[in-house]
């Protein structure tokens, strides 16, 4: 079995992308196929749940900023003799945004019931004391100027899944674009940083 663990950035970035529904159902056919479960930090649950509206509201506002711009230049600056071609396509096109944030919405539906009809993890205090450590320390994720406390709740709970005593026989996998928090600084940015190391191998995760 595959458990995979995909950070909260990387479900809002889904959402924002309408044509990403290929990759939902690959998902969910991999899932009612048993080939990949997910891991699902409930922490990774809040933040989707505080960050899922303004995504949509964000694609709206983009793409009628955008073409606003793109009209605007079409009229001063355009072929007179195409201009009116190419505004009258631009509005029919503007008219369509909303059905393309309803089509954001029905992406977070699908992701929200992915989330929670998966394997939800607590966070335990041990994983509390050891994202807290790290603080202390400023081991990565805390080697920036930042709070990322959730961060690092967020690998110290997965790296409890991969050391769980029923981990035997799976594979695990961390997906992120946060990759100044969790990837190499200085080199491959799909490579570990180094305070994860001891967190990754090339077989098992």
């Amino acid at each position: 079995m595959n458990k995979i663990l995909v950070d909260t950035c990387v479900w809002l970035d889904l959402a924002k992308d309408h044509e990403q529904h290929l990759l939902l159902n690959v998902l969910e056919e991999l899932i009612q196929r048993k080939e990949l479960s997910l891991l699902v930090p409930v922490i990774l649950i809040d933040e989707f749940q505080r960050n899922k509206i303004r995504v949509v509201q964000d694609i709206g506002k983009s793409l009628s900023g955008n073409f606003k711009r793109v009209k605007d230049a079409v009229s001063h600056h355009g072929d007179p003799k195409k201009k009116q071609v190419v505004l009258d396509q631009l509005n029919d096109i503007d008219y369509k945004i909303p059905f393309l944030g309803e089509s954001a919405e029905a992406i977070v539906s699908r992701i929200e019931k992915l989330l929670t009809t998966a394997e939800i993890i607590e966070i335990s205090n041990d994983v509390k004391l050891r994202a807290a450590d790290r603080a202390i320390e400023k081991k990565a994720p805390f080697h920036r100027s930042k709070n990322s406390m959730n961060d690092a709740i967020l690998i110290e709970t997965y790296w409890d899944c991969v050391q769980n005593k029923n981990s035997v026989g799976n594979r695990f996998l961390f997906v992120t674009h946060n990759t100044k928090d969790f990837s190499n600084s200085e080199g491959n940015d799909k490579a570990p940083h180094g305070d994860f190391v001891d967190y990754f191998s090339k077989r098992k995760i």
